[in-house]
């Protein structure tokens, strides 16, 4: 029999040759071939390392991004994209661990949306101050109200300055979103998975 190609290895590996080939690759490899015995070694050393990546699960701060565009309570636009979370970034020497803002950026189709939260020291509540500037222009903001809801209740509800800046306190709630409405409809949702006061 001839040397095993790379296919004759994968196949071998993942037990899909049928019977008669797999008994004449066998006999070859038992003749002493070290070249298809090397490739066959390589291949079963891929498969092992593709049955182990099953077991890794993904880690927290991925769940969390993916979390963010799969929640989604009420009717949205598409296109609601993460840009930017200060967790996801590695702490800077010498103040990791410490009491620190969060902060996220937004691209939408319409906007850019930043937004800061702030906990308060010894507090069970928290500040959110954001920013929204459209895509298209300055007046692209103007009628825009913004609004904190958990679930189908609203929390707290305000409209945009002129420089398209707006501010909440909130407590320690979960499953919070950001609802950003123009004359009733509703334009955007932003949702804010593990965004708590907390240090």
């Amino acid at each position: 029999m001839k040397h095993l190609s790379e296919t004759d290895c994968v196949d071998f590996v993942r037990n899909v040759v049928p019977a008669q080939a797999r008994m004449a690759m066998q006999q070859h490899l038992q003749s002493g071939c070290e070249e298809c015995a090397v490739a066959l070694r390589l291949w079963h050393n891929v498969g092992s390392i593709a049955e182990q990546e099953k077991q890794f699960a993904p880690g927290e701060d991925t769940v969390r991004v993916v979390k963010s565009f799969v929640f989604a309570p009420t009717t949205a636009k598409t296109g609601v994209r993460l840009i930017f979370d200060s967790d996801l970034q590695p702490a800077t020497s010498g103040i990791r661990g410490s009491f620190s803002a969060r902060q996220l950026l937004y691209a939408t189709d319409d906007y850019y949306v930043d937004l800061r939260f702030e906990p308060h020291r010894e507090s069970d509540r928290a500040c959110l101050v954001g920013q929204i500037l459209s895509r298209s222009g300055n007046e692209g903001t103007k009628g825009l109200s913004v609004r904190m809801q958990q679930g189908k209740q609203s929390i707290a509800e305000t409209v945009l300055n002129q420089h398209g800046e707006f501010q909440f306190e909130y407590g320690a709630d979960q499953d919070l979103y950001i609802l950003i409405s123009k004359e009733k409809e509703n334009d955007v949702v932003l949702p804010l998975y593990d965004v708590r006061p907390s240090s």
